[in-house]
């Protein structure tokens, strides 16, 4: 099967699938979503009713971040009150460290009824017989998780072990820009420059944030580009259509730093960084980056996550005058592409599933088809009516005090929405809250496809997995290393570039390839 068409019809495929199922107002073009035909729905409910005929509680192991699973969060309280059935968390609210949780857990033997885990973690211990297949279950006792996966194979096709079985159920986030280029628009207006619209002008206009102090504090003290990550030099790559990780270039996974446009493009970064174009302490300052340099005036332009980045034009307006940061198409790359590297996951390698010591599989699956129901599906994306939300013209608005102080999702997991547990997620719930310079940006990303290919979430076999985890590391460390190395001039491109990649081969890159290739091919086949 091609994928590679999958994410422009998301949400037109779901709502002919799914019917009355809620889906959120645009689709990822920033158009509406299709209406579905009668017949799509007819034979769903927006309800998946009760789960269970006698009230059930069962055991769940669920820890999403440094959230762990609480018994009284009002979104799951109120899914048992509908569906019939509690969930007891088995985990101590002191649990920090995830997969020392899971790994203790399966180690003792006593595997709770409902798991959440790593993709990794549920297909290895799902091919040894601890999880159960979901397959046949949701066949016969879950229609509306059926009808999603039918919509989204490319959900079906994370959620599959490399046996073929379904042992949890992937979450589905949704949206699809998360990043992309920003620049200080007041600077531009001071100085005279119009928007760079290629590598060369915006070389030409991070040379001018240097040169004519553009924040006129008579000092030259801009950084023209930052980044809050330590290995945002490498964001610059793009710009010379070079990569540092792996992408999918021509059907295949290929390695970044392998390819021939890495050579040059590095160095061109390191010229860069040599030229004061670069903030110097790019590898080191770290996530506070961002605040630091935006806050005191110094920060001209940076790539990075829209909503977050944008609202500092209403938390810095009183401070710095004038002050516009706005996000701009990529520059087009030295081939003339204008392509964004960056994407939302479109499906997440985490999720619930089923334990094989479960006594009720049938209303546990029958539980967790309640959240891809409409009601349910509301209910993980908002919250409770009345308590997190009010329904307005037939949909959800949040409440003061969930969207107080612009941190709407960790407000949202104090009551258990917004979690990544198996659920479609609803994008809408985001857009409440999105400042209208981030909305701007991330339509202009998908509305002119700027956003590239991703590389699918894969399933390894454990063989496969053994090998990757003896390789992939020491790799990607080597090469990072090597390219900090680079970018502050401690070593010469040209010196030592062909030694570099005879030592990657050596440390089994090619072997690297070829196992994630082969994992593609099979998704692909799925």
């Amino acid at each position: 099967m091609n994928k590679k068409a999958i994410r422009p019809v998301l949400h037109t495929a779901l709502a002919l699938a799914l019917g009355g199922t809620l889906l959120g107002g645009c689709g990822d073009n920033g158009q509406q979503s299709a209406e579905p035909s009668p017949a799509a729905g007819a034979s769903l409910a927006p309800t998946g009713g009760k789960a269970s005929e006698k009230p059930l509680t069962l055991s769940v192991h669920f820890m999403n971040g440094s959230n762990v699973f609480d018994d009284n969060w009002p979104v799951f309280k109120k899914a048992a009150e509908i569906t019939n059935v509690a969930l007891k968390s088995t985990l101590p609210k002191t649990v920090t460290d995830r997969n020392e949780a899971f790994n203790m857990m399966m180690a003792s033997g006593e595997v709770s009824d409902i798991v959440l885990g790593a993709k990794a973690n549920m297909d290895k211990f799902g091919q040894e017989g601890a999880f159960m297949p979901l397959q046949e279950l949701i066949d016969k006792h879950a229609p509306h998780i059926k009808a999603f996966l039918e919509a989204r194979p490319d959900v079906r096709s994370v959620g599959t072990a490399a046996d073929g079985s379904m042992y949890f159920l992937p979450f589905a986030p949704d949206g699809e820009a998360a990043s992309g280029w920003f620049i200080r628009q007041d600077w531009l207006d001071k100085l005279g420059l119009p928007v760079p619209k290629t590598v060369e002008k915006y070389h030409e206009v991070l040379k001018a944030f240097r040169d004519k102090d553009p924040n006129g504090n008579g000092q030259a003290d801009e950084i023209p580009f930052f980044s809050r990550s330590n290995n945002g030099a490498y964001e610059l790559l793009s710009l010379w259509a070079a990569d540092q990780g792996y992408v999918l270039k021509n059907g295949s996974i290929v390695y970044g730093p392998l390819e021939p446009e890495y050579k040059p493009g590095i160095a061109s970064v390191a010229q860069w960084y040599k030229e004061g174009l670069i903030d110097k302490e790019i590898f080191t300052r770290g996530n506070k980056a961002r605040d630091i340099l935006l806050g005191n005036n110094t920060g001209g332009s940076n790539h990075d996550w829209f909503a977050s980045t944008a609202s500092f034009n209403d938390t810095l307006k009183d401070k710095i005058p004038g002050f516009h940061y706005v996000p701009i198409a990529p520059p087009a790359n030295v081939k003339g592409e204008i392509i964004e590297p960056t994407a939302r996951a479109v499906v997440k390698a985490d999720g619930w599933g089923i334990a094989a010591s479960n006594k009720h599989p049938e209303e546990t699956i029958k539980y967790f088809d309640f959240w891809y129901t409409e009601e349910g599906r509301r209910l993980a994306n908002f919250g409770v009516e009345g308590l997190t939300y009010h329904m307005v013209d037939g949909k959800p608005k949040f409440t003061d005090e969930i969207l107080q102080g612009g941190q709407v999702t960790q407000n949202l997991y104090k009551y258990g929405a917004q979690l990544e547990f198996s659920f479609h997620q609803d994008f809408e719930y985001e857009r409440q809250y999105l400042n209208p310079i981030a909305e701007k940006g991330i339509n202009e990303y998908i509305s002119n496809r700027y956003i590239r290919e991703q590389i699918p979430t894969l399933a390894y076999t454990s063989e496969e997995e053994k090998q990757l985890k003896n390789m992939e590391a020491s790799i990607n460390t080597y090469a990072s290393e090597m390219g900090q190395k680079w970018v502050l001039g401690a070593e010469s491109v040209d010196a030592t570039y062909d030694a570099f990649v005879s030592k990657l081969k050596t440390m089994g890159i090619e072997e690297v390839l070829k196992i994630k290739n082969n994992a593609y091919q099979r998704y692909l086949k799925q």
